[in-house]
């Protein structure tokens, strides 16, 4: 990676120490530089991260949403643009930010206070920069990966599994596809009772193995109940199975 002549040699090795954290070595290293250069800056004649940012989130989009597609063929549209948003929401997207120490690197204006390059928003903003960054150094291929190795991983896909407190059906959901499992399935065991006062029982299989089962006075209740008992069940076989693994 050759310095060009228009970084300094120690901004040219904070850039590099953020490329190696990244997972991709540029060709042109100046496209890292404005990634990193916030709007603040503008007065003083430097291309700021913006118009990376705005092609950085339309490849995010669009990776995501095929990785979706192609991965869960099950899944319904609307469920899928649910999962994307998830995906490339500001909070998810802050939090990468902050592992990967992008505000190290940001070069700013005296302005710019330091609460203000805290914020979620402009976190945010520097992922979609890198990876428009890296869309253009290294095209489409080095994006998906970008995006494979830090948006879709294990990790971040769990942080996402956590936060999601709608329902116990969703918490379920995400946490299976986030460890390769597929779609849960909800089948209904019993119906008993007069018409007016039925009890459902619901159970839940994941794979093929059930995972919980539920009763309640309606079946999407008894699907919620069941997805309770699943989400347990489902953490332990997945520490354990971790365990197991560090133990090998």
């Amino acid at each position: 990676m050759t310095i060009p002549p228009e970084l300094s040699s120690a901004r040219a090795e904070t850039l590099r120490a953020v490329s190696e954290r990244i997972g991709h070595e540029f060709r042109d290293l100046t496209l890292l530089d404005r990634a990193l250069t916030h709007a603040s800056l503008g007065n003083e004649g430097r291309l700021s991260y913006e118009r990376l940012e705005f092609l950085g989130d339309a490849v995010l989009g669009f990776v995501v949403a095929d990785h979706l597609y192609s991965r869960t063929p099950e899944i319904p549209e609307g469920e899928l643009t649910d999962q994307r948003a998830q995906r490339v929401s500001r909070e998810p997207l802050s939090r990468i930010a902050k592992k990967l120490d992008l505000k190290s690197a940001l070069a700013v204006g005296r302005g710019l206070r330091s609460q203000e390059l805290d914020s979620p928003r402009i976190q945010a903003d520097l992922v979609e920069a890198i990876l428009g960054a890296v869309y253009v150094d290294g095209g489409i291929r080095a994006a998906r990966k970008f995006v494979r190795k830090h948006v879709l991983s294990k990790g971040a896909l769990e942080i996402i599994a956590k936060k999601k407190t709608r329902d116990a059906k969703s918490r379920l959901l995400h946490l299976a596809q986030c460890h390769g499992l597929g779609q849960p399935r909800y089948v209904l065991v019993e119906s008993t009772g007069p018409d007016h006062d039925r009890t459902f029982t619901v159970s839940v299989t994941i794979g093929g193995d059930e995972y919980g089962t539920g009763t309640a006075k309606s079946k999407q209740a008894a699907e919620m109940e069941a997805a309770e008992v699943a989400v347990e069940a489902l953490r332990r076989n997945i520490e354990d199975g971790e365990a197991e693994d560090a133990g090998s």
